[in-house]
């Protein structure tokens, strides 16, 4: 089974059990095929770890769950990271296809998993 297929997979099984709603699992499946587009060696668990918190971040914001800021220590040590940029550019290109408002500590979790994604 192809990585998409397999991530696919875990986001139906997500939509099927109300865990997100439509509007997230379509929105994730464009962001699959983007990951893939950007890095199509992406490692499975790295993979999914991104995709399922993607989903899950996408299903919080909308039903109005607030997630705590992601620790300043954490967040100025993946800024080092060599990936960084490019990390934060794919995260800002995800964002642009959905109107889900994510806030910024969603936001700096999403960069964090493309950091480990990317690296």
């Amino acid at each position: 089974m192809e990585l998409k297929d397999i991530l696919n997979q875990r986001l139906d099984i997500l939509e099927e059990n109300h865990v997100i709603c439509k509007k997230v699992a379509d929105y994730s499946r464009k962001a699959v095929e983007r990951i893939l587009e950007e890095k199509p060696d992406t490692e499975e668990d790295k993979a999914a770890m991104f995709i399922t918190h993607l989903a899950m971040a996408g299903q919080r914001v909308l039903d109005g769950a607030v997630e705590h800021p992601l620790d300043n220590i954490l967040l100025d040590g993946i800024k080092k990271e060599p990936v960084y940029q490019r990390a934060a550019a794919l995260k800002e290109e995800l964002l642009k296809e959905t109107d889900i408002q994510f806030p910024e500590a969603e936001r700096d979790f999403l960069t964090v998993h493309l950091c480990n994604l990317l690296s």
